[in-house]
């Protein structure tokens, strides 16, 4: 009796551990082939609030969308390159188009289903990271409206002085470029600044010289 009985309760024991391994409901992200950094970012607690100051007064962004991605390529890649160098994230659904800036093509990067505000920014690291890529930002919700740091700030100066602009530039390891027809100068950041464009604004503020600085910011429908 003991040996018909024992199989029964093997298959009971194998289906209890079999269910017990499953998911209750979905997990997009156990579906992305991503890092080990980006899979523990999952249990991030609070999400970064990320402001800005425009005009003397302070502007709230709010949490990173989740869905873009601001990049710029290393120079000497085909679109096919670009493509395959995106393709290697599982993170990312695809290319979602180009901006043209003064500094060069932004790429906007469609990102996978599922991601929080904590794994989209561990995204953006890990993107920075690669040696074809040169830039790398989030997008902002703006109600319909999408907001993109891109890699430059506008700069005014109180008297003019370019010289305390440059020093502040290589303290933070930026590029100042010609002063576009409005007066205001063209920093320009990338992976090896300090930050990105929106941290580089924030940087400037209140510094001696700097009347007004703010980042570029890329603007599109949400779609």
């Amino acid at each position: 009796m003991k040996k018909n009985i024992l199989p029964y309760l093997t298959c009971i024991i194998f289906l209890f551990v079999f269910s017990s391994c499953r998911q209750d409901g979905p997990a997009p992200i156990r579906n992305v082939k991503a890092g080990p950094k980006l899979l523990r970012a999952q249990a991030g607690g609070s999400f970064t609030n990320y402001t800005y100051i425009s005009n003397r007064q302070q502007r709230n962004l709010g949490n990173v969308y989740t869905k873009q991605v601001l990049v710029s390529f290393a120079n000497g890649l085909s679109a096919a390159q670009e493509q395959a160098v995106l393709a290697q994230y599982g993170f990312v659904k695809h290319g979602a188009g180009q901006v043209a800036m003064s500094t060069g093509l932004l790429h906007r990067v469609e990102l996978t289903d599922g991601l929080n505000c904590n794994q989209v920014e561990q995204a953006l690291q890990e993107l920075a990271g690669d040696p074809n890529i040169n830039y790398a930002a989030p997008y902002f919700m703006d109600g319909e409206r999408l907001i993109g740091v891109s890699n430059q700030v506008l700069v005014t100066l109180e008297k003019g002085d370019r010289g305390e602009l440059q020093k502040l530039a290589e303290q933070y390891n930026a590029e100042v470029l010609n002063a576009s027809v409005d007066g205001k100068y063209i920093l320009k950041v990338d992976k090896s600044s300090e930050g990105n464009a929106l941290a580089l604004a924030n940087f400037l503020q209140g510094k001696k010289g700097i009347a007004l600085a703010e980042p570029d910011f890329v603007l599109s429908l949400n779609r």
